[in-house]
């Protein structure tokens, strides 16, 4: 799958801590001057695909751009048992892909919703590991300002009904919120959470029953370079809650006026503009 002549999206194999994980990874033209390395984390019932557009226009930028499916999601190995779904087994796949793509120099992070619970667990362990760590539509957790059922409460509903349930849940929310979705990529998401392992989706749900950092100035004391993404739509966290939590980690904000979780796929030339001038300044 391409965006462009000059920048193709590669499929690569990573080693994770349970099995293979699948990734997409685009690099520089040919000519272009190599500026870093960039690894971008999906969320919940995500995948390496919510970020098809932005890769080439990072690679484009100067920047090689990784992004993979988490373990069990789509089409990453993991098991099938919920109890290798922690915190510290997504956060320890994070740290091995990292290493594969760039044992000698830190990277930029991009950690997109619970992605984002992932990434800030890894740079507070391994700060010097990252260049900047960007916080895409990822608040401070999934317990407490957020518009978002508890997390026990979904876990019942897809023991109970399966992957099905998760998917019909998201389809009645973003036809509620007015977004057009073309019926292909309405059945690719469809695909998608039905592949992802069942006991995935439970464990994700099973972190995120706490804030996945007990105090946010964890993240800003571990002295990495931070920036705050957000749409304003208020779908799930409402925008004085990104504001604060940005506040909290004096981190710098950047705001999608009009669009809601995935500016990732809304607005992808402005959230990847964004990035680009975020990562120059950190050179």
């Amino acid at each position: 799958m391409t965006q462009g002549s000059q920048t193709p999206i590669e499929s690569i194999t990573l080693r994770g801590g349970a099995g293979a994980l699948a990734g997409w990874e685009v690099n520089p033209p040919a000519g272009t001057p190599e500026l870093g390395t960039a690894v971008l984390v999906p969320g919940f019932t995500g995948s390496k695909e919510d970020f098809e557009f932005m890769l080439p226009l990072l690679a484009a930028a100067g920047y090689r751009a990784v992004a993979y499916d988490q373990r069990g999601q789509w089409q990453s190995e993991g098991p099938d048992d919920i109890a290798g779904y922690t915190m510290a087994d997504f956060v320890g796949d994070l740290h091995e892909v990292i290493d594969q793509v760039s044992p000698d120099a830190p990277v930029h992070l991009v950690g997109h919703s619970f992605g984002g619970y992932v990434a800030r667990v890894a740079v507070v362990e391994t700060p010097a590991r990252f260049r900047s760590f960007t916080l895409l539509a990822s608040g401070p957790s999934s317990v407490r300002d957020i518009n978002f059922p508890p997390p026990a409460m979904v876990a019942q509903i897809v023991e109970q009904a399966g992957q099905e349930a998760i998917f019909q849940q998201m389809s009645a929310a973003m036809t509620a919120s007015g977004a057009q979705i073309a019926p292909t990529r309405m059945e690719f998401l469809h695909n998608r959470i039905l592949q992802t392992k069942q006991a995935n989706i439970l464990g994700i749900l099973k972190c995120m029953e706490q804030p996945p950092l007990a105090d946010p100035a964890a993240l800003r004391d571990a002295g990495v370079p931070l920036l705050v993404a957000y749409g304003d739509t208020n779908d799930l966290w409402a925008p004085e809650v990104h504001v604060k939590f940005a506040e909290q980690l004096q981190a710098r904000t950047a705001v999608y006026p009009g669009y809601g979780h995935v500016p990732n796929e809304d607005v992808p030339d402005q959230v990847s503009a964004d990035l680009v001038s975020f990562w120059k300044e950190q050179a």
